[in-house]
């Protein structure tokens, strides 16, 4: 299921904007290649208390005055490479969460591809197969399709987690949109592949074999939250699971992809989905009822916790953008999502 992620509010006129985290994700790295976060900050026109909140997004043009600096303050000409060569998928927020928790390199490629622009409605990742591979293309707005450290950033950010996904990657080909630099040696080194400079995108190539390769079971901060989270939320009452109980377990797995229909859902559990809703009547309650409650139910604590976003909490429990989740929300405890996260 194609979801559609509005931002959950206008910036400048619907000018393109992504989540404060991925100018975190530059800034929590700068001091290491001896920049100043402060006169970058002040340069770009942003504040600390802006790229605090999970549920700020950072217009694209203040992305770009931030990468404009960045360049105008250091000597190194692989500064962007060097920013996102360790980025970890824990920094996409719940879009790395479900990267993570794919099954394949493949399937949380597909999941970025169809969700990113919850993390940035700037960017989007484009998968295109090609014989016995795919190219995986990062397409920007035109504010940044020119700065050479924003391009070598996004595409090294997005290796690393491919890497940490699935272990050591031999990518085919990866291509770079601007002309070749004097100096090429640290592309070769990170990338292993061969480089091509002056293409239109920014794009690379990755075998069909490598796309099936499992994805490593990884530790991360937000996957243990979430996994603690649902083991109190879908623990059963007693020692018999009832339907309801399985309904809810399957529910918190599948609504990222959007909310399951019931023939899909009954399949799932071995049934078909007359017997489904017979056995759902038996217990009092419908499918429908059974989604209401885990939302209402997941919702309040994921605000609470507050490493999400709205917009991404929206997402998480399957709503269609987070307009819906919003009044959903308001009818169910009376109060917007961000209003009930600042007095929670």
């Amino acid at each position: 299921m194609s979801m559609r992620i509005v931002p959950p509010a206008k910036v400048e006129a619907e000018e393109a904007s992504g989540l404060a985290r991925l100018v975190l994700m530059v800034l929590d790295r700068i001091a290491r290649c001896g920049l100043s976060r402060e006169e970058l900050l002040r340069q770009a026109r942003l504040d600390e208390a802006q790229l605090r909140d999970p549920d700020h997004r950072i217009p694209i043009s203040a992305v770009a005055r931030l990468w404009r600096a960045i360049a105008a303050h250091t000597t190194q000409p692989t500064i962007g490479l060097r920013l996102g060569k360790d980025v970890r998928a824990r920094e996409f927020g719940l879009v790395g969460y479900v990267m993570v928790c794919s099954k394949t390199l493949g399937e949380a490629l597909t999941r970025l591809d169809r969700y990113d622009r919850i993390v940035s409605d700037a960017l989007n990742i484009e998968l295109d197969a090609a014989a016995g591979a795919t190219w995986v293309r990062l397409h920007v707005q035109s504010p940044l399709q020119a700065l050479r450290p924003a391009a070598d950033a996004r595409v090294a950010a997005l290796v690393s987690v491919c890497r940490e996904l699935v272990g050591p990657l031999q990518l085919l080909t990866v291509r770079l949109p601007y002309r070749e630099p004097p100096h090429t040696a640290e592309y070769d080194e990170f990338f292993r592949a061969p480089v091509e400079f002056g293409s239109l995108a920014t794009a690379f190539l990755v075998s069909a074999d490598d796309l099936e390769r499992p994805v490593a079971q990884c530790d991360e901060t937000l996957a243990g939250y979430l996994d603690h989270l649902a083991q109190q939320l879908l623990v059963p009452a007693d020692d018999r699971p009832t339907v309801r109980d399985q309904i809810r377990r399957r529910l918190w797995a599948d609504l990222p992809d959007g909310v399951p229909d019931l023939t899909t859902l009954a399949r799932g559990l071995g049934m078909s989905s007359r017997t489904l809703q017979r056995r759902l009547r038996d217990e009092g309650t419908t499918f429908h009822q059974v989604l209401v409650e885990l939302r209402r139910e997941a919702a309040p604590a994921l605000l609470r916790d507050g490493r999400l976003a709205v917009s991404e909490v929206a997402f998480l429990l399957g709503y269609e953008d987070p307009s819906s989740f919003q009044r959903a929300f308001r009818d169910a405890f009376g109060v917007s999502p961000r209003v009930f996260r600042r007095t929670a």
